[in-house]
């Protein structure tokens, strides 16, 4: 039913039978349904058991204060729109009762126009808070099947077109004019950077419903450094970049995935090749406080433009530059950043455009008992 129509079920508490008399023509007039206690622990009763879409309250009660009934009622029945009612009063106790969980306030006395103005309007807002929460859920629903439909849907497709080729090449290569094999090649590259794609984000999917990885084990830092290192050196050998790492010793250890983490080291360093120009620099350094244990991945590039730095993290974002000598499924930060979320840690960068960028990861150190 939408509650912004005349159905809609009203509670009315409060102490005065005059309010409650007048309160139940006024509405009942408008079509709405309405129940009236003068009672606040009946009223209590009342909406746990009718479960009202609005409830009026008075906040001076004989035996139950109204102010403890909003709190009550806003915690156990969130979809319930509550309204004070009362003539004694304040703005300070009118405020008091909606940081309790008031939607509104309506002072005596008031007219019925008025009366079914706030009940209108308090109406409209919890229809919108039920839609807001319809569409939250249903995004959460989509999100916990994309999963699914990317294995289906995308990954078999990508891997039938993948056999083509591979079955074109090897009947009709020898016959095959040199323009093209270029077009085969091109597309066997596409095709991989699709795969990529839809591995990256399927990776990203796992992280947030936690099925990417579900055990950690005590981890050095430094050990993971010096891997991704070894498997980026011969890179940045190619592209004329200097590598290097200044990495403390006896650094407290840390509780991880490995494989995860080793991702995303070379994801940052990886990066770091795509936008620093050959002569250039990249640093990876560690240290640690008395919480986390810190590691710094600084380039000599272009840096990042001042307003795009908010952005680099979110799915598919890309900072775009005539430096950039290969282009990215736009998930490899988006990737890290909910890698290192879900070690409790930090991810953050700082820039400067035409000077480098430095990423500051932080994951929780474990503390010597």
């Amino acid at each position: 039913m939408d509650s912004r129509s005349p159905s809609a079920e009203i509670l009315i508490i409060d102490d005065e039978e005059s309010i409650i008399d007048g309160c139940r023509q006024a509405l009942e007039k408008t079509g709405y349904s309405v129940i009236t206690t003068m009672d606040g622990t009946t009223g209590i009763r009342l909406a746990r058991e009718k479960k009202p879409d609005l409830a009026f309250v008075d906040l001076k009660m004989p035996n139950c204060s109204g102010m403890d009934i909003i709190e009550l009622l806003s915690k156990e029945i969130p979809e319930l729109v509550l309204i004070v009612i009362t003539g004694y009063a304040s703005i300070v106790s009118a405020v008091e009762a909606m940081k309790k969980g008031a939607y509104d306030y309506l002072p005596k006395p008031f007219t019925p126009d008025q009366l079914r103005a706030v009940a209108q309007r308090g109406l409209e807002h919890r229809f919108l808070k039920i839609e807001a929460t319809r569409l939250r859920e249903e995004k959460e629903f989509m999100e916990r099947n994309f999963i699914t439909f990317v294995s289906h849907e995308m990954r078999s497709p990508l891997v039938t077109i993948q056999q083509y080729i591979e079955s074109l090449k090897v009947i009709a290569d020898d016959v095959l004019p040199p323009t093209a094999k270029d077009i085969i090649v091109r597309c066997e590259k596409r095709l991989e950077n699709l795969q990529d794609l839809v591995e990256h984000w399927l990776d990203v999917s796992r992280i947030e419903n936690g099925t990417f990885f579900k055990t950690r084990e005590p981890l050095q830092l430094n050990s993971i450094i010096e891997k991704s290192i070894e498997e980026l050196s011969p890179l940045c050998q190619r592209r004329e970049l200097t590598l290097g790492a200044d990495l403390k010793d006896s650094l407290p250890g840390i509780l991880g995935d490995q494989e995860s983490l080793l991702r995303v080291f070379t994801n940052i360093i990886g990066n770091a090749t795509k936008y620093t120009s050959a002569g250039g620099t990249i640093s990876v350094s560690t240290d640690f406080d008395e919480y986390y244990v810190i590691a710094k991945i600084s380039d000599t590039g272009i840096g990042i433009p001042k307003e795009k730095l908010p952005f680099i993290f979110e799915p598919f974002y890309r900072v775009r530059g005539k430096e950039e000598r290969q282009k990215g499924s736009g998930l490899g930060l988006t990737f890290s950043k909910k890698i290192i979320d879900a070690h409790e840690g930090k991810l953050e960068a700082y820039s400067k455009e035409g000077e480098g960028t430095t990423f500051v990861l932080k994951l929780p150190r474990v503390q010597a008992e």
